[in-house]
């Protein structure tokens, strides 16, 4: 996944509390971005409900060229997935409706194939294995480190 550092990167992060309060919806929020002309040959999906995760692989990723969208939990990602395709995803351990085992149930439910990369903070072997046993493509540290995003979006590309 080779990125173009010289376009213009597009990204938004849709909140939690925007499922239920308020007028604007994740739903509506994602549809407003994705009817937007993609900037970027990849799209990556962000779903974590730190701040600092999200806003640290945002800048890797924008860095490289490629578009994000960060959502906070399980149900913003499945809405986000029900209205547009990305590439790869990013998926906090634990979120606060569920987890990575949650995205990856609604991966496979829409049949969609997106490989996706866990972020935890006691990332240790045991997960790690843990983690590929599901399904997962990849397990790294949080807060992510930028060779290991960039190692992570290599091997995806090679493996499509």
């Amino acid at each position: 996944m080779n990125g173009n550092p010289q376009h213009q990167t597009q990204r938004i992060f849709l909140n939690a509390s925007q499922l239920s309060v308020g007028s604007v919806t994740v739903e509506e929020e994602a549809g407003k971005y994705l009817a937007l002309k993609r900037t970027s040959p990849y799209q990556i999906l962000i779903v974590s409900d730190d701040p600092d995760n999200c806003m640290a692989l945002t800048i890797i990723l924008e860095r490289e060229g490629w578009d994000t969208i960060c959502t906070s939990s399980v149900s913003g990602c499945r809405a986000v997935l029900s209205l547009g395709s990305f590439d790869l995803a990013f998926c906090d351990r634990r979120l606060p409706d569920g987890n990575y085992l949650d995205v990856l149930a609604i991966t496979h439910s829409l049949k969609y194939h997106l490989p996706l990369v866990v972020t935890s903070r006691q990332a240790d072997w045991d997960q790690y294995l843990e983690a590929l046993r599901h399904g997962a493509f990849e397990l790294i540290a949080s807060p992510p480190r930028g060779s290991d995003v960039l190692w992570a979006l290599a091997q995806a590309d090679r493996r499509q």
